[in-house]
C-alpha cells in the first residue's frame, strides 16, 4: 500500500527494530500505531524493552474491535492491578484516563468499523459485559474494575476521562455518519454517570506523522516573546539568548495537537515531573495569587535546541528540549488544563542552540546543580557509565551487537540499532541487582531509589564492566524468548528479574565476589556462553522452577500469590529450588522392551518401567546402535518434557556391559 513516504519509512523501521517482519502488515501496523499513540502520552514505559507494548496490544480474536488499551492513573500507565496500590500509596487522590485505539491498514475511514470500535469500548466501560473478550482485554478489564471499586473511587478527583483513537492512513474530510456515531457514543458513555472528558480522535496520515514527529522531537514551534537579550558567544554554541514570554506561549510549546503534554520534550531533563510536592504547590499558588511576580520567584526554563531564529518578536525553535524547568513546565500545563488563567504569568527562558552533546551535558549539569537529588539524577554522567557505553558494542555476542543506552533515545537516529539491542539504565540497574546480588524482590523499584539503596554495591569504579554486560546479554535473550513463546511467558512479564536470577543459578551457581575482577570475569564468560548457546532450554527450566515455587508457595506454605515479586522469602525459595533442581539426576536401570521407527523414519524405543514404559529417541541418544537393543539392560537419566510437564523420556541411554 502506498502510504505517505515518511510513515512508510517509519513503519518499516519500527518492524525491523521490534522484530515484526514475519507478522502480517495489519497486525504490525496495529503495534506501530499503539506504540506511537501511547509513547506520545508517556515514553518512559517503552524505553529499554517492549513489555508494556505487549500488554497494550489486545488485538486478535474476541478483541471487541479494539487493537490497543492503556490505563493511566495519576499520569502513570498501569501495567497490573498491584500498580494501582503502588501509585496511590501516599497519594490519596486519583485521576484516571482510559485510552482505546483502533487502527486500520487502509486509506479510508469507515462507519461500520468505527461503530464496531465504539460498541466494543462501550461494552468495556459498562458495568455488564455482553461480548466475548480475549485474555488480554480481560486483564485490562480487571484493572478497570478495581479502579472503579468503592475503595479506589473515593480517591477520585473527578470521574475518569476516556480517549479514543481511530487511525487510518487516509485523509480526514467531512465524515457526517461517523460524527453522528461519535455524538451517540458520547451520550451513551456520559449517561453511565461514571465518565467525563470524552475525547475522540480521528487520526489520518498527516496526524499520525505529526504524532511520530513529536515522539522523535523532530518538530518546530514558534513562540511570541515580550523581549530578548543575546548571551555572550561560546564555542560550539551557534547562538543563545535570554527571553521573556507569557505562559500561554510555553503551554503552546508543551502540548501536542490532541492536548497531551509532550513527554519527549523532557528526555534530556534530569528528573521527571515530581507531582504534588511543596515546591510545585508553591508554583501553582503563585500562578493563582500573584501571577505578575512569577518571573521574580521562579528560575524559569532552559531550552536546548538544534537551531533557533528570532524575527521581530517571534522565536522559531527547531527540535527543542527542556533541560531545566520540568516542574515549572508541568505546573504551567496543568494550571491551564484546570482552567486557571495563565495569560498574565511572565516566564523567563534561556535558549541555547547547539548540536554538541558535551555542551548539552554541561548545560544540563549546570542548570540542575541546585537539585537535592543531584547524585542520583546524574549517575549516568559518571565516567563508569561512559566507559560501559563504549564497552558494550565492542563485545560481540552470538553475532549480535548490544548497546547501553546511557542517555534516553541516544540511538534513535541510527536505524541499524534495533530496540532489542538496547538496554537502558533502568533495566541494567534492575537486572544487575537481581542477577548478581540475588535480590530480585528489590529490583523492580525505581532506579533513583535503587541508586540510593545500593550506592555502595553497584556501578563502583573498581567493578569489572563484564557483569554489567552479562546483564544486558541475559535481558536480550530473555526478551527474545518472551517474544517467541508468548503462551509460556505472558503471565511472567512482571517476574523477569526473578527469571534472570534463576537462569544464572542454573548455568553456574558458584558465583565469586563481584569485587574479584579476574574471577568474576571468568564466571561471567561462562554465563554468557551458557545463555547464548542454550537460552531457550535455560529459560524454560527457569519458568518451570518459577511455577513449581508458586505452587509450593500457595499450597504447601499457604501464602498469597499476590505481590510475590516483592517478597524476599520467595526469592530464597527460588534459590533453594533451583539448587535442588540442579543436583545430578540419579541413573535409572531397565530393560529395553521394544525398538521401533517413528513416522519420520528415526529410531526410537521403550524401556520397561512401572507404572508405564519410558520412551527414548535417537535424537536424544545419537550414540546408540538401535539394531541390537531389544532385551538389553540399560542405564539412563529421566528428563521432563518442558512443554508437557507430565511426560518424561530417557536420555543418555547406555548399555550395561
Amino acid at each position: 500500500m502506498n502510504f505517505e513516504p515518511v510513515i512508510n519509512a517509519r513503519f518499516k523501521n519500527f518492524r525491523e527494530r521490534h522484530g515484526l517482519l514475519n507478522i502480517n502488515d495489519g497486525t504490525a501496523f496495529e503495534h506501530f500505531v499503539n506504540f506511537n499513540v501511547l509513547y506520545a502520552h508517556n515514553p518512559e514505559p517503552f524505553l529499554g524493552n517492549s513489555d508494556f507494548l505487549q500488554l497494550c496490544n489486545v488485538g486478535g480474536s474476541n478483541d471487541l474491535a479494539i487493537d490497543g488499551i492503556a490505563i493511566k492513573l495519576n499520569g502513570v500507565f498501569v501495567r497490573e492491578m498491584s500498580d494501582v496500590d503502588v501509585i496511590l500509596h501516599g497519594n490519596k487522590r486519583a485521576t484516571v484516563e482510559f485510552i482505546f485505539i483502533q487502527s486500520k491498514y487502509k486509506e479510508k475511514f469507515e462507519m461500520g468499523e468505527f461503530n464496531n470500535f465504539a460498541t466494543g469500548v462501550r461494552d468495556f466501560l459498562s458495568e455488564t459485559h455482553l461480548q466475548p473478550m480475549n485474555d488480554s482485554i480481560r486483564r485490562m478489564l480487571e484493572i478497570k474494575e478495581y479502579i472503579l471499586s468503592d475503595e479506589i473511587m473515593i480517591m477520585w478527583e473527578s470521574n475518569p476521562s476516556v480517549r479514543l483513537y481511530y487511525v487510518t492512513m487516509g485523509k480526514k474530510h467531512e465524515l457526517p455518519h461517523i460524527n453522528a456515531l461519535i455524538t451517540q457514543f458520547e451520550a451513551d458513555i456520559l449517561s453511565m454517570n461514571t465518565y467525563e472528558n470524552l475525547n475522540i480522535h480521528l487520526v489520518d496520515s498527516k496526524a499520525l506523522k505529526d504524532i511520530c514527529d513529536n515522539n522523535d522531537n523532530s518538530y518546530t514551534e514558534i513562540i511570541e516573546i515580550i523581549d530578548s537579550m543575546p548571551l555572550t558567544a561560546v564555542e560550539e554554541v551557534d547562538n543563545s539568548c535570554m527571553a521573556l514570554c507569557y505562559a500561554p506561549e510555553i503551554y503552546k510549546l508543551l502540548k501536542t495537537e490532541d492536548g497531551v503534554i509532550r513527554k519527549s520534550l523532557f528526555n534530556d531533563n534530569v528528573r521527571d515531573f515530581q507531582g504534588e510536592t511543596a515546591i510545585n504547590e508553591e508554583i501553582e499558588k503563585t500562578i493563582l495569587d500573584e501571577p505578575q511576580k512569577f518571573v521574580l520567584l521562579n528560575n524559569g526554563i532552559t531550552i536546548v535546541c538544534d537551531e533557533y531564529k528570532s524575527n521581530n518578536r517571534k522565536v522559531t525553535l527547531v527540535n527543542p528540549q527542556v533541560v531545566n524547568g520540568c516542574q515549572t513546565s508541568h505546573m504551567i500545563y496543568f494550571s491551564k488544563v484546570k482552567g486557571i488563567d495563565i495569560s498574565k504569568v511572565p516566564v523567563s527562558i534561556k535558549i541555547i542552540a547547539t548540536n554538541n552533546d558535551h555542551i548539552t551535558g554541561q548545560v544540563v549539569r549546570g542548570t540542575n546543580k541546585q537539585n537535592i537529588v543531584y547524585d542520583e539524577a546524574f549517575e549516568t554522567i559518571r565516567d563508569f557509565h561512559k566507559e560501559l557505553e563504549e564497552f558494550y558494542p565492542n563485545i560481540p555476542c552470538n553475532d549480535v551487537t548490544l548497546y547501553y543506552e546511557r542517555r534516553s533515545k541516544q540511538y534513535s537516529s541510527n536505524p541499524t540499532v534495533k530496540q532489542s539491542q538496547k538496554i537502558n539504565f533502568r533495566s541494567l540497574t534492575q537486572g544487575f541487582i537481581a542477577m548478581f546480588l540475588n535480590e530480585p524482590e528489590n529490583s523492580y523499584k525505581h532506579e533513583s531509589r535503587l541508586i540510593r539503596d545500593y550506592k555502595n554495591k553497584i556501578f563502583l569504579d573498581n567493578h569489572s564492566k563484564l557483569p554489567y554486560y552479562t546483564t544486558g546479554v541475559a535481558f536480550y535473550f530473555l526478551d527474545k524468548f518472551f517474544r517467541k513463546f508468548p503462551e509460556l511467558t505472558k503471565e511472567h512479564l512482571s517476574l523477569k528479574c526473578h527469571i534472570l536470577m534463576i537462569a544464572r543459578e542454573i548455568i553456574n551457581p558458584d558465583m565469586p565476589s563481584i569485587n574479584k575482577e579476574k574471577d568474576i570475569d571468568r564466571y561471567c564468560n561462562s554465563v554468557i556462553d551458557g545463555i547464548s548457546e542454550k537460552n531457550e532450554d535455560i529459560f524454560k527450566n527457569s519458568i518451570q522452577v518459577l511455577n513449581k515455587c508458586k505452587e509450593i508457595w500457595t499450597t504447601k506454605m499457604r501464602r498469597s500469590i499476590h505481590g510475590i515479586k516483592d517478597v524476599s522469602e520467595f526469592t530464597k525459595l527460588l534459590i533453594e529450588q533451583t539448587s535442588s533442581s540442579q543436583k545430578p539426576p540419579s541413573l535409572e536401570t531397565g530393560v529395553v522392551k521394544r525398538v521401533t521407527i517413528d513416522r519420520n523414519g528415526a529410531h526410537c524405543g521403550f524401556i520397561q518401567r512401572s507404572p508405564r514404559d519410558i520412551f527414548f529417541h535417537s535424537k536424544s541418544n545419537g550414540h546408540l546402535d538401535f539394531s541390537q537393543l531389544e532385551g538389553k539392560v540399560v542405564s539412563y537419566k529421566l528428563e521432563i518434557d518442558q512443554l508437557k510437564e507430565n511426560n518424561v523420556f530417557a536420555v543418555d541411554v547406555r548399555v550395561d556391559e
